[in-house]
C-alpha cells in the first residue's frame, strides 16, 4: 500500500530498501511545498526530506509504522 501511495505521488523510490521509512525522490519539485500541499488538500502528513539536511533536499519520507487500515485511508485521501 505504501508503494501505491508513492506511485500515486509520482515519487521515485527503491522497492528493495529496508527500514521503517520510504525515502522517495521528487523530480523538479520542492519537497516542502509538495508536502504542505498534500497536508492542506488531503490532511496527510508526509515528511519533507529537507528537514534532515542537504542530502534530503528534493526527497520525501514516509513512515511504514502504520497498519493497513491507516495506509488505505491515506491512499484514498490523496487520490481525491
Amino acid at each position: 500500500i505504501a508503494w501505491q501511495i508513492m506511485d500515486h505521488l509520482n515519487a521515485q523510490y527503491d522497492r528493495n530498501a529496508n527500514g521503517m521509512f520510504i525515502w522517495a525522490k521528487l523530480e523538479n519539485r520542492d519537497s516542502i511545498a509538495f508536502t504542505e500541499d498534500i497536508l492542506k488538500k488531503s490532511a496527510v502528513f508526509i515528511t519533507p526530506g529537507d528537514i534532515f539536511g542537504k542530502n534530503g533536499i528534493g526527497y520525501i519520507r514516509m513512515s511504514l509504522c502504520s497498519d493497513e487500515t491507516v495506509l488505505n485511508e491515506i491512499l484514498n485521501r490523496i487520490k481525491k
